[in-house]
């Protein structure tokens, strides 16, 4: 009899599942992993997350900017690709490319905003490129710079930025000439399909 009951735990121990210590190892391996990843996936969102509030942040301020010191500022947008033809504005202001600035209008010529917050930024073209401005008109520019009025009055033009994100995820921003904060919208929109 005792020779039945010690072979009856041998099959027991003997089921070919994982031990603790496999179980272990194998949790520990996983976590390093998910250490190692983490921060990177976490890096990458983050940076495109920043480089959208920054812009919708620049555009709400421009804005502002316009309304409260009763002036004409301007977006610029600055494309990747410069376009020789376009009369130059300053060397330092049409030189940026994937940047945007704000300009006044102050005795007849175009000075950068003084606030910090309305300072130029440039953007990382492998992260982050405005490809192409829609204008409400119908005209897509995909070259030089782009200057966006905001008017005193509390209005701007439509416009619809397109921006390639990582190389491959397409978003637009879409300014409402009568809404102060522009909207994110997934894909590449168009004023026609607004209207649709």
């Amino acid at each position: 009899m005792k020779a039945r009951k010690s072979s009856t735990y041998v099959l027991l121990w003997d089921t070919g599942g994982f031990t603790l210590i496999e179980m272990v190892i194998v949790i520990v391996v996983v976590s390093i992993l998910f250490l190692i990843v983490t921060p990177r996936i976490t890096r990458v969102i983050n940076s495109e997350r920043n480089s959208f509030a920054i812009l919708a942040g620049m555009i709400a301020k421009t804005f502002d900017d316009s309304f409260l010191h009763n002036r004409i500022n301007y977006l610029v947008v600055q494309l990747q690709n410069p376009n020789p033809d376009e009369a130059e504005l300053s060397k330092d202001i049409s030189g940026r490319q994937n940047a945007v600035s704000v300009l006044s209008y102050v005795n007849r010529s175009f000075v950068e905003n003084k606030r910090k917050s309305l300072q130029a930024r440039e953007f990382p073209p492998d992260k982050f490129l405005i490809e192409e401005v829609l204008l409400a008109n119908g005209e897509k520019l995909t070259s030089g710079y782009v200057l966006i009025p905001f008017y005193p009055q509390g209005y701007s033009d439509n416009v619809i930025l397109h921006i390639l994100v990582n190389g491959e995820v397409r978003r637009s921003i879409k300014i409402d000439k009568n809404i102060k904060e522009p909207e994110v919208l997934e894909g590449y929109a168009t004023f026609e399909s607004e209207n649709e």
